[in-house]
């Protein structure tokens, strides 16, 4: 499908949110069950969840018609539902309405964050193909997945530049999420907690549960050190001791999250196992914009978007990790200062504008080149 040049770029952002996400977010908006569709995906975009990932309203700002979906938020998908006079058996199939959607915008670019879900064999299936598909990965892909109706797949990682052509991608592209500018982090926050770690835990985070127990055991002073405050916001924390899940206080996610880290001293980022620790991983992004001081894996790459030492801090055993969380609790002038050069460094170089600017470029380089 041709893009006629009388008419902007459709561009459409399928996105699948966590399960537990969407039931906190849905649980703390009642009034949502009666709004239209276009107020939940309004109300799921200002939360902020994946705001780094999400893309249309920066392309809608550059004049594409753009517009997200989202696949398994079942009350929005309902609500269009009913709003198109369509029906479909209970438990809505997010999958079987995507399909449905896309078929109807006629999207010119559509671009999957889960492409595992949303393979080829989804895409054959659709009426009328894209222009332009697009997948985003940031972890391994699973056996089996087909990707030979993609045209790109984008992700931060290296190792997806090897794995997806094996999968059948035609391309790879690297893409760096971006922090929203309509988050504005406070300039003196109130700090109320020590160390925060906020996150969750997959089958490809074996050092993450190691560490956050180190990080937890040094808490209590086990290692013959100074104790400190030390909280969790996970959805599940049953792999821990029972002691140890009692410092969780739940999830916190989007806006609520990204305030939460810049109020906490030190924030802990530990990457995902299978890809060598490489960044930037989200929450690198997250918690630099959100004014929080951040504390992540050592690599070489990280220099190449922030400072270890100026604008972070880097760790590259439990034992460093430690000892600095020590050191910075103890030096609070100098975690300050670190915290805000990395503030500044996020909005000047890691922005979502920024980011969606050269996505942009690169789809319409895309397009061009399948024009010619």
């Amino acid at each position: 499908m041709a893009v006629p040049a009388d008419r902007p770029i459709r561009f459409l952002q399928v996105v699948t949110s966590y399960p537990a996400y969407l039931r906190d977010f849905y649980a703390d908006r009642p009034e949502l069950q009666s709004a239209p569709y276009a107020q939940h995906i309004e109300a799921l975009l200002d939360d902020g969840f994946s705001g780094c990932h999400n893309l249309s309203r920066e392309m809608a700002r550059a004049g594409w018609q753009a517009e997200t979906i989202v696949t398994n938020a079942a009350p929005a998908q309902r609500k269009w539902l009913a709003e198109q006079q369509l029906t479909l058996p209970e438990p809505v199939d997010g999958v079987l309405v995507a399909a449905m959607q896309i078929q109807m915008f006629r999207p010119d670019v559509v671009y999957f964050n889960e492409i595992a879900l949303f393979d080829s064999h989804f895409l054959r299936k659709l009426p009328t193909r894209p222009s332009l598909v697009v997948g985003w990965r940031g972890f391994g892909i699973p056996a089996g997945t087909d990707l030979a109706e993609y045209d790109v797949i984008v992700s931060s990682f290296d190792r997806t530049f090897t794995e997806a052509p094996r999968f059948g991608a035609r391309d790879v592209q690297r893409h760096y999420p971006g922090f929203p500018g309509d988050f504005h982090a406070e300039d003196t926050p109130v700090y109320e907690r020590d160390v925060i770690f906020s996150g969750s835990i997959t089958g490809q985070h074996v050092s993450r549960v190691a560490l956050l127990q180190l990080i937890w055991r040094a808490s209590r002073g086990d290692d013959g050190g100074q104790p400190f405050g030390f909280e969790l916001f996970m959805p599940d924390v049953s792999m821990f001791p029972a002691e140890m899940r009692a410092l969780n206080r739940g999830s916190l996610w989007g806006n609520t999250m990204l305030r939460a880290l810049g109020r906490s001293r030190i924030t802990i980022n530990i990457a995902v196992d299978g890809f060598d620790v490489q960044p930037p991983n989200m929450r690198v992004i997250e918690a630099t914009g959100a004014g929080a001081f951040l504390m992540t894996n050592a690599h070489p790459d990280l220099s190449r978007f922030f400072s270890p030492g100026q604008e972070l801090e880097t760790f590259g055993n439990g034992d460093e990790l430690i000892a600095k969380i020590r050191y910075y609790l103890a030096h609070d002038t100098e975690r300050r200062v670190i915290a805000k050069q990395g503030h500044l460094r996020c909005l000047k170089d890691h922005s979502l504008v920024a980011s969606a600017a050269r996505f942009r470029a690169m789809i319409e380089n895309k397009l061009a080149a399948k024009k010619a």
